[in-house]
């Protein structure tokens, strides 16, 4: 649950540690200690805050890389990340709210089965789940052919060999609780409880509804609904179809694993880009960038200079070697450096081509650094060259002839046609001096 992007990345772990405070407070341990720990991960208490916190810190995470929503849809215990995503409540009181969720499932007793059911008829489905009353429960429509079933035990044990009978797929989930069922309706009044404590608002983004499957209108979201939410099926089929009916090509996850990545893709032509959440089968560090790469072929703006920009402010890039230095957590508002960003020279045949600079301060010294990105036609930097200090001192010191200025290095780039590799080599000695270490390496490292 994002133990290594925590670890790798300053900006994902900066959203993380800003809460860990208070998620310390509401739960007795830390947030790491419940990402790493699966055994901590089996009680409600804990796995519900921290599966918000993720969620909503990995949210937070692809915005800072510039890849915001369109429009949102979660899925169960997602609903209240995508809701707070939405700008339904902040994330101090969907913590709250979701401490309190958690709390009330652990006070009741877990009890029931939950079963996916793949290839079933859903009105036979219905059919056979209305028999047991209420002692068994459609809980989710998660794909038109995937829907989840909830239940007794006793119920679940006559219900599974009837839809094998059928030749339908069971698969049986491994839960804390029968969740969207009766059998968790204790849990209610404690959650709608807590929920009148927190003022939501209209969503800013649109957002589709578990309950309806359609589009959040204004103050229907509010305590008595996330009530009716905890008891009631996932209509995450519609709410899928709801995305896609408005234009949605390009389908994030936001959370670990593919799970809701897999049953878009079901009710998909196959037109859409579906990008799952963090998988346990690939690092964190490489899902991000694959993701980052696949949304900005897709039309996305991405924030390349932000994303780099921690790992530059030491000197490092993705890809350092693991005993590397680490850079510091970044502040939750501002980087420890001022950005500037200038195009040095566009080329005639694309004006988004050329170099671009990132200049900022060392510390509150008065060393300049320059981090210089040489940008293809699609506008992608293809050759990155970080920590160049300008400026420093004499030819004495630095082991060559004086480094230029600013000023003259911005001169002589813009006199360039064009900047090769090559080219962009020969000019490190005049700016950082002939036995200066410069680290150099390509986007695709």
């Amino acid at each position: 649950m994002g133990v290594e992007l925590h670890r790798e990345h300053p900006l994902f772990r900066a959203g993380i540690d800003r809460h860990a405070d208070q998620f310390r407070r509401l739960t007795g341990v830390g947030p790491l200690d419940v990402f790493a720990d699966p055994a901590a991960q089996t009680r409600a208490e804990l796995l519900q805050p921290a599966v918000f916190l993720l969620q909503v810190a990995l949210a937070e995470f692809w915005t800072s890389c510039g890849v915001r929503p369109d429009a949102v849809v979660g899925h169960s215990l997602g609903e209240y990340a995508a809701a707070c995503v939405a700008g339904v409540f902040g994330v101090e009181e969907g913590l709250e709210l979701v401490s309190a969720r958690g709390r009330a499932f652990a006070a009741v007793p877990g009890a029931g089965r939950m079963v996916a059911v793949g290839g079933p008829d859903p009105a036979e489905l219905e059919r056979l789940v209305t028999a047991h009353g209420g002692a068994a429960s459609v809980a989710a429509y998660n794909a038109p052919e995937r829907i989840v079933v909830s239940g007794t035990d006793t119920a679940m044990g006559e219900l599974v060999p009837a839809f094998q009978r059928r030749g339908w797929l069971t698969i049986p989930l491994e839960t804390t609780h029968a969740f969207h069922s009766t059998l968790v309706a204790p849990a209610v009044p404690a959650l709608v409880a807590a929920a009148g404590r927190i003022r939501h608002r209209n969503p800013a983004v649109p957002l589709a509804l578990n309950l309806t499957g359609g589009w959040a209108a204004g103050g229907e979201l509010g305590a008595e609904y996330w009530g009716r939410q905890l008891t009631s099926p996932v209509r995450f089929t519609a709410g899928v179809r709801a995305l896609m009916d408005r234009g949605c090509t390009v389908l994030l996850e936001v959370g670990p694993g593919r799970t809701l990545t897999t049953a878009g893709r079901a009710q998909s032509d196959g037109s859409e880009l579906w990008l799952a959440g963090l998988s346990p089968r690939t690092p964190d560090s490489a899902t991000v960038l694959e993701h980052l790469t696949r949304l900005e072929e897709a039309g996305i703006a991405v924030d390349w200079v932000r994303y780099h920009a921690p790992f530059r402010a030491r000197g490092r890039t993705v890809g350092d070697r693991p005993e590397a230095d680490r850079p510091a957590p970044v502040p939750s508002t501002e980087l420890p450096f001022r950005i500037e960003r200038v195009v040095i020279h566009e080329s005639a045949s694309a004006a988004v081509s050329g170099v671009a600079v990132v200049r900022h301060r060392v510390g509150e010294t008065a060393r300049e650094v320059v981090d210089v990105s040489v940008v293809d036609d699609a506008g992608r930097p293809v050759v990155e060259v970080f920590g160049l200090e300008l400026g420093a001192g004499t030819g004495e010191e630095a082991g060559g002839p004086d480094q230029l200025s600013p000023e003259e290095a911005e001169r002589l780039l813009a006199s360039l046609d064009a900047l090769t590799e090559d080219q962009l080599h020969a000019l490190l000695p005049l700016w950082a001096g002939p036995g200066a270490s410069t680290a150099v390496g390509s986007t695709e490292e």
